[in-house]
């Protein structure tokens, strides 16, 4: 069996190449998209990942990495600094192409992305929101640590409602 190559986590800054392997990704985890929105990704999902923001926050406070097997592209994280407070970071996104998924590599990405959390001291939670039809990633989280808030909010283009969790940042 052939080793996988190490898995790094990667800054994006919008470079052609990077919005190209970040659609691909995203394309390549469709039934993600049909959970939650009920459509397939669409032809600008990398565009809108690496714009979208929440009220009040700038492009400074957003982080979007992918994660690299080797020089492939085989996941992708959105994050925002300080949303909804300061002292809290919300994972906006956190999706490994379905070729990539129960492989045990979503927990280490998630585990990677963490640790670069860790580097804003005043980070002290971790926030995310899940779709609650969405129960595979809603187990996933549990398994993580994340705790539900008992928060329940409706997005627009979400399917259903979202389910708040969180997770006390652990530093180490």
């Amino acid at each position: 069996m052939a080793r996988a190559a190490p898995l790094t986590l990667r800054l994006l800054t919008g470079k052609a190449d990077e919005m190209a392997a970040l659609q691909r990704v995203l394309e390549a985890a469709p039934a993600y998209f049909h959970t939650v929105t009920g459509m397939p990704p669409g032809p600008a999902e990398a565009q809108s990942t690496f714009t979208a923001l929440p009220p009040g926050k700038g492009y400074d406070d957003k982080r979007v990495w992918g994660l690299y097997a080797g020089n492939d592209m085989i996941g992708c994280a959105d994050v925002i600094r300080g949303y909804p407070v300061r002292d809290k970071a919300v994972i906006g996104l956190l999706l490994l192409a379905e070729s990539w998924q129960r492989r045990g590599f979503g927990r280490a990405f998630a585990l990677l992305v963490e640790q670069m959390i860790a580097a804003w001291t005043e980070i002290t939670t971790l926030r995310i929101g899940v779709v609650l039809q969405n129960a595979g990633a809603l187990a996933f989280w549990r398994t993580l640590g994340y705790v539900e808030t008992g928060e329940l909010k409706t997005a627009e283009a979400q399917m259903g409602n979202v389910v708040v969790l969180e997770k006390l940042l652990a530093r180490g």
